[in-house]
């Protein structure tokens, strides 16, 4: 996996193991969320490693390019995403007793996926999940994703007044709206999937803010209640109530994060992994 990360990839944006030397009794996946890179956890990682798990840490495909405005975007699908994000679970499940994934945003989708379809991960920690885009309705968000695959890619700022300004300044200021309509693709496998049978995982917590700009926390409800009507496990949410209005709530250099109140609570939930049962299909 680090052999992806050639000379076009930042230094800190390549894939990253933080471990113990052995096996640990909780392996930790954390994914990062779109146009970002694995350097959105570099505060985050160290304090989950300090608890005595081994963290992995993968960069997602044609993210990390030294080049912030490169287009290599156009090219994810999410078969890719989802490949590289289960090999780096498949990894996790050789360094820990119990696995951990946790990501944020269209991570917070893979979250799901592994919560839907994996029984060998013990909790999967889905912070900001992008079920529906902005305040869409479902409906209305996916048919606006089919809309963004059937006619030519473009190239959005994230912020049309600070363009290449944007925080982080490591990170991608614009994003390809093909590559955000794949992402999309897998909320709406788990939306459906989550209506016809139980999730495998043993415990799922989905973590929303509630002044995302970017995400209809309704819809991301709707599927908590979904999976309770098959589920006896634990599905849990939570969401801050006080935090700015703001996405992307765990990157240390959005000047809106409030990581000081996000990373505990945090650490809390994927630290509770140790209490699931051990489960391995």
């Amino acid at each position: 996996m680090q052999a992806l990360d050639d000379e076009r990839i930042l230094p800190q944006a390549r894939t990253a193991l933080f471990d113990h030397g052995t096996r640990t009794p909780l392996a930790v996946v954390l994914l990062h969320g779109f146009t970002n890179h694995p350097g959105q956890y570099r505060e985050f990682a160290p304090l989950v490693h300090a608890r005595g798990a081994n963290v992995l840490v993968p960069r997602m495909p044609e993210q990390g390019d030294r080049n912030r405005l490169t287009r290599r975007m156009s090219r994810l699908k999410a078969e890719s995403l989802l490949e590289r994000a289960s090999a780096a679970v498949d990894i996790a499940c050789g360094l820990g007793e119990r696995v951990c994934v946790a990501g944020i945003s269209s991570s917070g989708l893979l979250c799901a996926y592994f919560g839907q379809y994996r029984a060998d991960v013990a909790r999967t920690v889905a912070i900001a999940p992008v079920f529906s885009m902005l305040q869409l309705s479902y409906r209305a968000s996916c048919l606006l994703a089919r809309l963004m695959l059937a006619i030519p890619d473009m190239y959005l700022w994230w912020d049309p007044r600070a363009k290449e300004q944007q925080r982080p300044a490591t990170a991608y200021p614009w994003f390809s709206t093909h590559a955000l309509a794949q992402t999309m693709r897998i909320g709406e496998n788990i939306y459906a999937q989550a209506r016809r049978e139980a999730p495998q995982c043993a415990s799922i917590v989905l973590v929303t803010n509630a002044h995302d700009p970017a995400v209809n926390n309704a819809v991301t409800h709707d599927v908590a209640l979904a999976w309770g009507k098959f589920y006896a496990g634990d599905v849990r949410e939570f969401e801050f109530i006080d935090l700015p209005r703001n996405h992307d709530i765990i990157e240390p250099d959005n000047p809106h994060a409030r990581t000081d109140v996000v990373y505990p609570k945090l650490l809390d939930f994927i630290m509770g992994a140790l209490e699931m049962p051990l489960r391995r299909s």
